[in-house]
């Protein structure tokens, strides 16, 4: 079990009663892992059957969990999974995830673990291919140890630029007893925007160019990648080898089409634990802020910023749903708790409020305060309770 996160697994059968019990806790984000499921199988039959998917999980999966969505994935034949660093990519091997696992953006001082938990890093500059390098011979592997590269192609973060990419080439040519290049790949800036389609597709025709270097340079076969979520359903003409999913596995993309067949995957709920009535014009919540024309019903809900309920959707911003029915947001959220406008809402404490979930979206909250469902997802705090279902 994977303390770092204080989460527990919970699978659920068909009549939905918990296998494991051990913690009470009122705010819980529910992850179903059908949904899950299905929304890769959505995913890869957008792209042709010889197409390799690779999946990935960096930041805990989005937020959701560490080795229970990688579980999951193995189950389903995924190809790779993605990591962020080594450390993430340790707590899958440790819950007995076979899966190749990349490592986006991997410690150099931290190479030896990599190897130790046959990980497989992303190299991005000479510096780490020789580093690497170094630290395979010094393991004594019998094989070259593979690798992937990142290109730059005009995302400017982190790859191969195409003026070092000759030199790069040198420097791995030399290195062939102990590095073999896996896959060859980059990161495209603005698939979700159509504005910048034009930039996608420079970006496409560079990846082009410079990736077939590398196959020009090695005889052996190395896989090539450029497309992310939303990639995979507006440019499926560059699927090349493989695809990375990301976001879309989650049940969220910027395509209305496709989104309208992704399942809701998670839901962030959370229980009313106090009611009270309050006079018109009566400040709620820190710094006054809060106020109704008309006398009220308040229920305060044990969720706040700390927990993951941004502080920018205080005083109206969001709804909550209360027995399926609306609930506005009143005053300021605080650090461990939020007050909603229950007035006409048939309710009692204990019953559950859901902050996101199928009707109230997560891709709609992110709209209210300009930003976008990773951030929400990755900021739900540890301390809320993962509760995974699957029906048999």
């Amino acid at each position: 079990m994977n303390t770092n996160l204080c989460v527990e697994l919970a699978l659920i059968n068909q009549k939905t009663t918990p296998l494991i019990k051990k913690l009470v806790y009122d705010t819980t984000l529910e992850i179903d892992l059908n949904n899950l499921v299905e929304n890769y199988r959505y995913f890869k039959s957008l792209v042709k059957p010889s197409t390799k998917m690779m999946v990935m999980v960096k930041a805990f999966s989005y937020g959701l969990g560490t080795y229970e969505i990688a579980q999951e994935l193995e189950k389903e034949g995924v190809n790779y999974l993605g990591v962020a660093n080594i450390m993430e990519g340790i707590e899958i091997r440790k819950a007995g995830v076979n899966t190749p696992i990349m490592v986006m953006n991997p410690e150099a001082k931290s190479f030896d673990l990599m190897i130790e938990y046959n990980l497989t890093p992303v190299i991005f500059s000479i510096k780490n291919l020789t580093l690497f390098a170094s630290e395979v011979e010094k393991n004594g592997s019998q094989k070259p140890y593979p690798i992937h590269i990142k290109i730059d192609t005009g995302m400017h973060r982190l790859g191969v630029s195409e003026q070092n990419l000759a030199l790069f080439i040198e420097q791995l040519k030399s290195l062939e007893e102990f590095l073999k290049v896996e896959s060859v790949f980059s990161h495209l800036a603005s698939t979700d925007e159509p504005d910048h389609d034009s930039f996608t597709h420079q970006q496409a025709a560079l990846f082009e160019q410079l990736s077939s270097r590398f196959l020009e340079a090695f005889s052996y076969n190395i896989d090539r990648h450029l497309l992310n979520t939303n990639g995979i359903i507006r440019f499926n003409q560059y699927n090349y080898n493989m695809v990375r999913l990301g976001i879309g596995l989650y049940g969220v993309c910027a395509e209305e089409e496709a989104q309208s067949k992704l399942k809701t995957v998670s839901s962030l709920k959370t229980k009313i634990s106090h009611l009270q009535n309050v006079a018109e014009n009566e400040p709620i919540g820190y710094n006054r802020k809060g106020k109704l024309a008309y006398p009220s019903k308040i229920a305060t809900i044990p969720m706040g910023y700390a927990d993951g309920f941004n502080r920018l959707l205080s005083n109206g911003k969001w709804e909550v749903l209360v027995n399926n029915k609306k609930a506005a947001v009143v005053g300021n959220i605080s650090m461990d708790m939020a007050m909603i406008d229950v007035t006409n809402i048939a309710c009692e404490e204990g019953d559950v409020v859901t902050v996101f979930g199928k009707q109230n979206t997560i891709s709609a909250m992110a709209k209210k305060i300009n930003t976008i469902p990773y951030e929400l997802f990755t900021i739900i705090s540890p301390r809320v309770k993962r509760i995974f279902y699957k029906t048999n």
